[in-house]
């Protein structure tokens, strides 16, 4: 197995099918409402918080022992990219359990995606969004903040380590 192969199908998976999802799911909640705004009862900012954080704390929850189980299976085998590699030295600072694992990721994309997207909004003075619109852009960003953290998502249950692991 190429690990660099199986990075990037994993990514593209991910990305795909969570831009497909997240952005449908969007227009289905939100095609016959009002604009989203800052704050109030449709906030985009809400929504973008709330996302950074489920998101990533879900995906982990299926991506990890699904990469697990296919290891133990040898289907897959250990990848470890170094330690120089960006995103196995943030995998290798992870907890070995799952649900804590998922949890740092869910806490990192609130504290670092989130605030950014927002800081995005911000710069562009974006005071409100139609939902066609916010629907495509959530899309877009739930399947880039997807393929970029399933990396370290398969990383972490691919370490050399994860077959003593429960």
């Amino acid at each position: 197995m190429n690990p660099d192969h199986h990075l990037r199908k994993e990514a593209w998976i991910s990305g795909v099918s969570n831009a497909i999802f997240n952005g449908l799911i969007a227009w289905l909640l939100l095609r016959n409402g009002p604009e989203l705004a800052w704050g109030g009862q449709s906030s985009f900012a809400f929504d973008v918080l709330a996302t950074a954080f489920i998101l990533p704390f879900i995906v982990a929850l299926i991506v990890i022992p699904l990469q697990r189980g296919k290891l133990r299976k040898g289907k897959l085998e250990s990848i470890a990219l170094g330690p120089e590699n960006r995103f196995q030295k943030f995998a290798d600072r992870l907890p070995h359990n799952t649900f804590k694992s998922a949890l740092c990721f869910g806490l990192s994309g609130l504290c670092t995606i989130a605030p950014l997207t927002l800081l995005g909004f911000y710069i562009l003075d974006i005071d409100s969004v139609r939902p066609t619109t916010y629907s495509i852009f959530k899309g877009i960003w739930a399947g880039l903040m997807a393929a970029a953290l399933v990396v370290p998502m398969v990383l972490v249950a691919l370490r050399p380590t994860t077959n003593k692991e429960v």
